[in-house]
């Protein structure tokens, strides 16, 4: 029940985030959502979301310089 609840306010939250990534005039008014364009704004806020994660360095380049001993 309450992954149920934890679940169904992350995809409120993702869908959110879609709809506001969408400029207003193309944004499709919330009562005539219909299941496609609740997957479409999710789809979009998981992507808005993703963009502005953190970045890693790329973990082939780990052993820099830096760990390597010189003579």
């Amino acid at each position: 029940m309450v992954g149920g609840l934890y679940l169904l306010a992350l995809l409120l939250v993702f869908a959110t985030v879609g709809r506001q990534s969408v400029p207003r005039r193309e944004r499709t008014d919330l009562r005539s959502w219909t299941l496609r364009d609740v997957y479409y704004n999710v789809r979009r806020g998981v992507i808005v979301l993703g963009e502005h994660g953190p970045s890693y360095p790329a973990l082939d380049g780990a052993a820099g310089p830096s760990a390597q001993r010189t003579r």
